[in-house]
């Protein structure tokens, strides 16, 4: 068993920066590289695509992101897990495959794809046998959109990745697991956390919470002298140092902008979190008051004492329906300083680059 791992942030939400996960790769040593890409409207937005056109249905630019790195995540043994499956991960997976295929990766690489979050098929099923489904929000039953859902998709945890990666994929392709599961997968599989280790599970949850958004850890989302943060237009993301013993440290690569220190890991911490006691993942509830971050030098943050207690006996579900609105997506800067701050990003310059689980050979 290794001593400690390095996991890195390569993608925060579907439309990231799209050099991001070239830099990690590129940027110095790390081991897994987590990528990000589903939100509760993405679900949706994918969907539409697939019923439009069967083949689709996932993060389309994670192909040619993956021909640009596979070379040398195969060469440096770097794993990556991504829910850029969306609504469709066997399509996703099979472009993979024909990418590594083209560039004669045969043999060398096992590619993991975890389903089973799918559950529109059910739940006619699933309401017939009483099971409300009901609103987080209005506590509505399902039963009075039914004829308007447009997709439905279960939260999956970690523990399906870890099979794939115990298996010896290389990369793992989900649909909607969670964002956390993300990162905490590799910890289970590297350092054998038991499903009932629930300090542990709490802390490797706690650390993908972190780097689940990017940059948003890295300098991206501080408002704390947000003026003194350098470089962010080549902002490195942040990458998680984890040991057995579930302490981390968050970091990024030397020579990368931004800023890694309490202050900017304390405003992602509080990011959609609810109740800081009871922070529920289908692999623990993880307690953010337990919380204690203390600086370990430059740009590191030294992350412990973190509890656990048992996961739920229930999946969150996530559900889209038709409800006659459109959607329109803006950028938000919030105050004090909005206005300085929308102009200090629109100098940055603009980037251009040219639970059934299966492992396949490539």
């Amino acid at each position: 068993m290794r001593e400690k791992i390095r996991i890195a942030s390569g993608q925060g939400f579907w439309g990231d920066l799209l050099d991001a996960p070239v830099r990690q790769v590129e940027g110095g040593e790390i081991d897994y590289l987590m990528l990000d890409y589903l939100a509760e409207v993405t679900m949706s937005i994918m969907q539409k695509q697939r019923a439009r056109d069967p083949r689709a249905g996932y993060a389309r630019d994670f192909v040619p992101l993956m021909r640009e790195i596979l070379p040398a995540c195969v060469r440096r043994d770097i794993r990556v897990t991504a829910n850029a499956g969306g609504v469709n991960p066997q399509g996703c997976a099979e472009a993979v495959r024909d990418v590594a295929r083209e560039l004669g990766l045969g043999g060398r690489l096992r590619i993991g794809i975890v389903t089973g979050d799918d559950i529109m098929g059910d739940l006619d099923d699933l309401l017939a046998r009483g099971v409300e489904l009901s609103n987080m929000d209005t506590n509505e039953p399902l039963s009075t959109v039914r004829g308007r859902v447009q997709s439905a998709n279960v939260y999956l945890g970690a523990q399906p990745m870890v099979e794939a990666l115990d298996g010896g994929a290389r990369v793992v392709i989900t649909g909607r697991a969670t964002d956390t599961g993300l990162t905490l997968a590799p910890l289970i599989h590297e350092f054998g956390w038991r499903a009932d280790d629930w300090d542990r599970l709490a802390a490797g949850t706690i650390a993908g919470h972190i780097i689940e958004c990017g940059a948003q850890a890295s300098g991206g989302n501080c408002q704390f002298e947000w003026e003194s943060i350098p470089d962010l237009a080549n902002v490195g993301f942040p990458i998680v140092e984890a040991a057995a013993d579930g302490t981390f440290v968050v970091t990024k690569h030397d020579g990368t902008g931004g800023r890694v220190n309490v202050p900017a890991i304390k405003e992602q911490l509080v990011y959609e979190m609810g109740d800081p006691h009871e922070y529920i993942t289908p692999d623990c509830v993880a307690d953010f008051t337990s919380v204690r971050l203390e600086d370990a030098g430059a740009d590191r943050v030294r992350v412990h004492g973190v509890k656990g207690k048992p996961a739920t006996e229930f999946y969150k579900v996530s559900i889209s329906f038709s409800a006659g609105f459109k959607a329109v997506g803006t950028l938000v800067y919030s105050w004090p300083q909005a206005y300085e701050k929308a102009r200090a990003a629109d100098l940055i310059p603009k980037t251009e680059i040219s639970p059934h689980v299966e492992v396949t050979e490539v």
